[in-house]
Parts: C-alpha cells; sequence; structure tokens
C-alpha cells in the first residue's frame, strides 16, 4: 500500500501540469493537479499559488490577490508570489473603482513590485517586477485628470 509520502517527489510534475492545464485553459484540470499537490503535501503553497495564477487566467483580480496574500502570509520571502501580488494590484486599475482606490493600487503594486526587483534572486522573478514598475509608470502618465 502506497501512501502520500511516496508522491513527494512528483510535487514539481504536478505544479508544471498544472501551469500547463492553465494555459491552455483548463481551469478544472489544473485544479485537479494543484488539488494533488495540497493532499500530497498541504503545507505547500504551490496549491495557493497555482489557484491564484488560474485567478488571475480569469481576471478575477480580487481572488488572486486574495490567494497571492495567503502564500505571503506564509511565505514572506516569496518573491513570485509577491511579484504575482503586484501584478494584482496593478491589474486592478482595469476594474470598476474610484480614481482614487485605482491610484493607490498602482502604488501598492509599484511598491511589491520594486521590493521584489531589490530583494528576489531569480532573473525572470526581476524582469516580471520590472515589467510590472514600467507597466506602472505608463499607467500612471496616461492618467487623465478628472472633471
Amino acid at each position: 500500500m502506497t501512501t502520500h509520502q511516496n508522491f513527494r517527489d512528483d510535487l514539481p510534475l504536478l505544479v508544471e501540469g498544472g501551469l500547463v492545464a492553465i494555459k491552455q485553459g483548463d481551469e478544472e484540470g489544473a485544479k485537479k493537479l494543484f488539488n494533488a499537490v495540497g493532499v500530497i503535501d498541504p503545507q505547500n503553497m504551490a496549491k495557493k499559488m497555482g489557484y491564484g495564477l488560474i485567478a488571475l487566467h480569469k481576471m478575477d483580480i480580487k481572488g488572486a490577490r486574495k490567494s497571492f496574500e495567503e502564500v505571503m502570509k506564509v511565505e514572506q520571502t516569496n518573491w513570485r508570489a509577491q511579484a504575482f501580488l503586484a501584478f494584482s494590484y496593478i491589474l486592478s486599475v482595469l476594474q470598476e473603482g474610484s480614481a482614487e482606490e485605482k491610484v493607490a493600487s498602482l502604488k501598492k503594486g509599484a511598491e511589491l513590485a520594486q521590493e521584489v526587483l531589490e530583494k528576489s534572486d531569480a532573473d525572470s522573478t526581476k524582469q516580471l517586477a520590472q515589467s510590472l514598475l514600467d507597466w506602472e509608470k505608463e499607467l500612471e502618465v496616461a492618467k487623465v485628470p478628472e472633471a
């Protein structure tokens, strides 16, 4: 009889499969793969990260933000989660809300991205953070004054 421990070595494959499923638009398949990660290792934050990415893919910005914030509560130096959290703040300008809320979200997203840029060692994560900062600057410049 096998136990969940026998599948711990397969966690990276399950996560990768979940990411591929997201890219293919297979939300249910992605959820099943990320749920399997949670069953095998309930402390692993890859399930929450995966759910955050699924939410981003669906433009469920609030859901994505919630998932990434949950990861950050457990893993304060998970710079990839923080970069995606910054992304969700910056994307929130595309949703309803007051101009003040949108500016505050842009600012929060930029602050999070700047910290990622300064502290992360992963080149791809730093590139994402830099892209977010560049995008935030463009959005800030394009802001139209209210009448």
